[in-house]
This record gives C-alpha cells, sequence and structure tokens, in this order.
C-alpha cells in the first residue's frame, strides 16, 4: 500500500472545489466565521458575568438577613437560643467566604465624605463636631466584585443641626 502523503509523484489530486476556489474569499469567509464566534464567546462571558451578578446580590441578601436576625438575638437567654444564633452565624460565614472566594469585597463608606457614586444617602442626622456630608452608619453595605460595582451602599449621613426656633 502507497504512502497517501507521499508527494514525489508527479501527479497530485487536487479537489473538484478546490480547483476553482479563490483563495482570499476562503479567508475572508474564515475571517467572518472567525470574527462572528469570538461576538459570540463575547456574548456568553457577559451574560455569565450578568447571571453571577444575580446570584451573588442573593447571597448577599441572604447575608443581610442573617446578619439581622444574630443582631435581633443580642446576648441569648438560653442554650437553646445561643446555639441557635452561633448556628446562624455560622451559615452567615460561610455566605461570607462565598463572597469571598468570588472576589466580592465590602467597601468601607463610615467616616468618608458620602461618594454618590456608590452609595445611596437614604437619612441624615444632626451631629455636633462632624462634618456635613460624612457617613456616620450603613444601612446596608455596599460591596464591589472584579467587575465593578456590585452593590450600592445605603447610608445615613451628618446633616445640618437644628437651628433655634424664633419664636421668642
Amino acid at each position: 500500500m502507497s504512502d497517501p502523503f507521499d508527494v514525489s509523484d508527479g501527479y497530485i489530486p487536487v479537489p473538484p472545489q478546490a480547483v476553482d476556489a479563490d483563495p482570499a474569499q476562503e479567508m475572508r469567509k474564515l475571517y467572518y466565521r472567525l470574527s462572528r464566534l469570538e461576538e459570540a464567546l463575547a456574548e456568553e462571558r457577559s451574560q455569565k458575568n450578568l447571571d453571577m451578578h444575580q446570584v451573588l446580590l442573593q447571597v448577599i441578601a441572604l447575608s443581610d438577613q442573617i446578619g439581622e436576625f444574630v443582631q435581633q438575638y443580642g446576648v441569648a437567654t438560653n442554650a437553646l437560643q445561643a446555639t441557635m444564633v452561633r448556628s446562624v452565624a455560622l451559615i452567615g460565614q460561610g455566605l461570607l467566604a462565598i463572597l469571598k472566594q468570588q472576589g466580592v469585597k465590602a467597601m468601607n463608606t463610615i467616616g468618608q465624605p458620602v461618594d454618590t457614586e456608590i452609595a445611596d444617602v437614604v437619612g441624615t442626622e444632626p451631629r455636633h463636631n462632624v462634618a456635613q456630608g460624612k457617613v456616620l452608619r450603613e444601612v446596608k453595605i455596599g460591596y464591589r466584585w472584579p467587575h465593578g460595582l456590585l452593590r450600592r451602599a445605603q447610608v445615613i449621613v451628618a446633616g445640618p443641626l437644628a437651628r433655634p426656633s424664633d419664636n421668642n
């Protein structure tokens, strides 16, 4: 049996579709197909990021609920409550570990001037010795992830002090 790739033969058969082919046209077709594949891949990556964004927001919401539950109980009054709160807190720590694994980081806004790019002001409180517009506390923590802002913080800021009334 002869080697099918032996090119020492004087005659090399050419497939019929290659006889009239235009190599430049075929290359353009291949480049077009490649660009369509690249577009499809970019769309799939974008959709994956959107899907992951939604999942992480749900994990953050669960973490918020667990934190509220643990704060609500404060100091447990009996062993059963203490065990329950400890168990729920462990679940919350597990959720935080998942967020960390995905590159999610809490933003620190407390004590900083409010940054409206990353935080929504949901209230003000008058405070002595605190500049107006500084964040006093967070109602909801804001988060970043490798693809940008994941969730905006909701903050309470220092507002103007009440002026004495002129009713005298």
